[in-house]
């Protein structure tokens, strides 16, 4: 009798968490079908049942991953939908800190990508980024600035910067693991950040 789509639905997922588990240990050129496959449990002939070589599986990866990071349920898109001003900047931070602990394996993929495959996936992601800020925030950003609550300037990337600096400093407690990179607790830098962009924010 052949496999139930739900069987078929949990062996590409076990072989999906295998290859993360691998290529952000060893790397992508570092890691083989094969080592997928034993980690995986399954074989290789089942493996390649579900991607036809390494390069397919790596992509098909990246893709799922980019579509829950960019998914209106994650912390961030949470606090993009509730943003209201620039007293917000502290819950972006908070949500950025989540969203790197819960998407921290595909973060260590997009840098896999990045050095072994000269960043063909993330491209997608990093170049859609500001149309992800307008439709998520622009009408909200053009009524405070209509209202004088920020500056003429370019609201959207300001917003951007922010999520970027958030990012960077997470990245590197939680990926790098490099802790207190400001010197001070999680919260306490949080709340530096938001004050220097938010008064760099305001109009003047």
């Amino acid at each position: 009798m052949p496999p139930s789509a739900q069987a078929v639905a949990r062996t590409r997922e076990r072989i999906h968490e295998a290859a993360i588990h691998l290529f952000t240990r060893q790397g992508f050129h570092g890691t083989s079908t094969r080592e997928i496959a034993t980690e995986a449990g399954v074989s290789l002939g089942n493996l390649y049942n579900h991607h036809k070589n390494k390069t397919e599986l790596f992509a098909a990866i990246m893709e799922e991953l980019e579509a829950e990071y960019t998914a209106p349920d994650t912390p961030l898109a949470k606090a993009f939908a509730a943003f209201a001003s620039l007293d917000d900047l502290e819950t972006l931070g908070a949500a950025s800190q989540k969203t790197v602990k819960r998407f921290t394996d595909y973060i260590r993929l997009i840098y896999v990508d990045v050095v072994e495959l000269g960043g063909e996936h993330i491209k997608r992601l990093f170049g859609g980024m500001r149309g992800r800020y307008e439709e998520l925030l622009g009408e909200r950003l053009d009524g405070m600035r209509a209202r004088g609550e920020v500056s003429a300037d370019d609201p959207v990337a300001g917003l951007m910067i922010a999520t970027i600096v958030f990012f960077y400093l997470f990245n590197m407690e939680h990926v790098f693991g490099v802790k207190r990179l400001f010197g001070r607790s999680d919260r306490e830098a949080i709340a530096t950040i938001s004050r220097i962009l938010r008064d760099g924010m305001r109009p003047r």
